[in-house]
């Protein structure tokens, strides 16, 4: 069967649902010269939308700029703020006692004679150098978070930042917006509940039956229904990998608090350790939200939220938490015949860096490029589906790292960075840099969201490289490495002169008209 998909179903709203279709209507309808694929996107009335996530990785920013949003219209409708780094707060102990902090910024310089100049950085250390952060003199971020400026300029064009930048926002405001965007490009929007998912004998899905509307045929389907994995998971019953052994975090505490009076509006999420695993701080616009991600195995709920509050202070007096059980691993296949499952339905990876977004946005770009007919040739089936095990276990790994390496004390912690809990890969990864620092060729994974430069920001911020012996430092020059800390201290002035207060931008956009909120003609776009 080799007949083209003329229409496309998708099961399930919010910031998936919405962006699946956002993306297929831009990406198949906006400039083809034959008649529009369809596209039906059917939301129950009846499910709630989850909303955790509000902090976003630099794919966002390709994605929007992809679909041609206004930005600044974006940014007021979902309550955004910028987003340049992730800063990490007491994941690990200096050796004087006292928690360490530090940045995983969005940009990295480039090599110097070939050579990553981390080396430069390690070197100088070594023989006792008195240098800054290792992050704020390899990037431009860091000086800018510190003074809570933003990394972008107002007057500057659309998704033009003064480096890279991502965004802080309200989620379920994001599927809202997204919802306009594609009803005005024809996306059909169907309000009913599926109750019957039919499949022929191959067991490709032909129809489904919705409470209200009958019987609704398909020809392909997207499963964006959520942690209940409707179609795919059951319907078709498509096993489900868990991650638990290798991340222990199985469940959130989420809260909405006011910024506190007369303090800065931050362009960094924040992640802080606790106890039992870890706080979020996402600054939005009008509030912040934030979270405690815990182990069930060291904190019942009932003590997480005491010490969550605890560590709130006074913000938390009259919050009452959300308990979000969370379902951390993946599906064995996230396309299987005529359906591919996205967002939540395909898996989720605890969110320390920000991803789950990110994988809705990947998930729907990679099956663009795999886009098949209705027979589905197996060929664009596996390969989708190797890249997709592969960026899951890329995260999930990057993730365990930050666990793996942390010498924070606690029963937690301990458990955490345990042999039997830390992935193979790992391990294998952390021996190999103990003899050499992260490169290119390290990270075995094609497009990969963390570089090596995302890895050296962690290892360098937690003291992993404090003791290790690199041979090729005897092949780098002194004299090299201070050009480029004069130029990168150079950048980053010239960056602070320009940067507006967070704060103050956001002020500004807010009070800006803006164009219309789609405008296809805009040829400013971001460059992935």
């Amino acid at each position: 069967m080799n007949e083209r998909i003329t229409h496309f179903t998708i099961v399930g709203g919010g910031s998936a649902g919405w962006l699946a279709a956002s993306l297929l209507a831009a990406s198949l309808n906006r400039r083809n010269d034959g008649p529009d694929t369809r596209i039906t996107l059917i939301e129950s009335p009846r499910v709630p939308i989850v909303g955790v996530g509000e902090a976003t990785t630099v794919s966002s920013y390709f994605t929007f700029g992809l679909l041609r949003l206004d930005e600044l219209d974006m940014l007021k409708f979902c309550d955004a703020t910028f987003k340049g780094a992730v800063r990490f707060r007491g994941w690990d102990v200096k050796p004087d006692g006292t928690p360490s902090d530090y940045y995983h910024p969005f940009d990295a310089p480039e090599p110097i004679f070939g050579i990553l100049p981390a080396y430069h950085y390690h070197k100088r250390v070594a023989a006792g150098g008195d240098l800054p952060p290792f992050a704020h003199c390899m990037s431009l971020l860091p000086a800018l978070m510190d003074h809570a400026r933003a990394p972008r300029v107002l007057e500057d064009g659309p998704y033009e930042g003064l480096s890279n930048y991502s965004y802080h926002l309200d989620a379920a405001r994001l599927g809202a917006y997204l919802k306009e965007y594609c009803t005005s490009l024809g996306v059909e929007h169907v309000s009913d509940d599926v109750t019957e998912v039919r499949r022929d004998e191959r067991g490709f899905v032909t129809e489904l039956e919705l409470e209200g509307r009958g019987a609704h045929p398909v020809q392909f389907i997207i499963d964006c229904s959520g942690f209940n994995g409707l179609i795919l998971r059951q319907a078709m019953g498509e096993p489900f990998i868990p991650y638990g052994d290798h991340l222990l975090c199985d469940r959130a505490l989420a809260v909405q608090l006011p910024h506190r009076p007369d303090t800065p509006l931050e362009s960094f999420t924040t992640s802080t350790a606790l106890d039992a695993g870890w706080s979020w701080n996402v600054p939005l616009h009008s509030r912040r939200g934030t979270g405690y991600v815990f182990s069930s195995a060291f904190r019942d709920d009932e003590a997480a939220i005491a010490e969550f509050k605890e560590y709130l202070g006074p913000d938390a007096q009259d919050a009452e938490p959300r308990v979000i059980p969370m379902q951390i691993g993946r599906l064995k296949r996230g396309w299987v015949n005529n359906c591919l499952a996205v967002g939540l339905s395909a898996g989720f990876v605890e969110p320390l860096e920000s991803t789950s977004i990110h994988l809705i946005q990947v998930a729907i770009r990679r099956f663009i490029e795999h886009l098949p007919d209705q027979g589905c040739d197996p060929a664009l089936v596996n390969r989708y589906n190797a890249l997709t095990t592969e960026m899951y276990e890329d995260i999930r790994d990057f993730i365990a790292m930050h666990y793996a390496v942390s010498n924070r004390p606690g029963a937690f912690w301990e458990a955490a960075r345990s042999d039997a809990v830390v992935p193979d890969r790992v391990a294998e990864r952390l021996e190999l840099w103990r003899h050499k620092l992260p490169g290119p060729l390290d990270v075995d994974v094609r497009n990969p969201l963390f570089t090596e430069w995302s890895y050296l920001y962690v290892l360098f911020g937690k003291g992993f490289f404090d003791d290790a012996s690199l041979a090729l430092e005897a092949g780098i020059s002194d004299e090299d490495f201070d050009r480029f800390l004069a130029q990168m201290a150079a950048q980053q002035k010239a960056a602070l002169a320009r940067a507006p207060d967070h704060r103050a931008l956001m002020e500004r956009i807010h009070a800006t008209e803006t164009a219309a909120w789609y405008r296809p003609e805009a040829e400013t776009l971001p460059v992935s």
